[in-house]
């Protein structure tokens, strides 16, 4: 996710990416990362890596510099020196992906699952979630079902 993008449409397009790689309920493949501690390391695919230089092309583009081990690596685009975006930020921009999800034609019970646990989760990604974090996806996903089968909305 990235917090300098403007409108809705360019997280639609992400987002159908996204889509055709999200399923409902999600099972654990392998699992292939560590935890160490409180350190949970996870092996990078090519896309995330290409995700992550130009993320932090666009901190050298903004700041001028290298981003340094303690600068974020997802940074509040409205200030002037490295910063964490602040809670308002992430909330709005959290918000907007979650619309632009819903317009893009995902699923609704993807959708719902995304804003009850904050998380994208999609085939690629379900092997690096816990079992506690991957139980939460799939009761956010059977919560919708149920709603609409007993004629609640969300």
């Amino acid at each position: 996710m990235k917090y300098n993008v403007t409108g809705a449409d360019s997280m639609q397009e992400v987002l159908k990416l996204v889509a055709k790689k999200t399923g409902q309920r999600k099972s654990h493949k392998t699992r292939s990362y560590q935890i160490e501690g409180n350190t949970k390391t996870v092996p990078l695919d090519s896309v995330t890596a290409e995700a992550i230089a130009k993320q932090k092309q666009l901190f050298r583009d903004k700041f001028g510099r290298e981003p340094r081990p303690d600068d974020p690596l997802f940074f509040d685009p409205d200030a002037s020196t490295p910063q964490f975006p602040n809670d308002d930020s992430q909330e709005r921009t959290w918000k907007i992906l979650l619309q632009a999800a819903a317009e893009s034609g995902m699923p609704p019970a993807i959708v719902y699952a995304m804003n009850k646990t904050g998380r994208i989760v999609t085939e690629d990604n379900s092997q690096f979630l816990t079992d506690a974090e991957l139980q939460e996806w799939n009761d956010a996903v059977d919560e919708y079902h149920q709603k609409i089968e007993s004629g609640q909305t969300q």
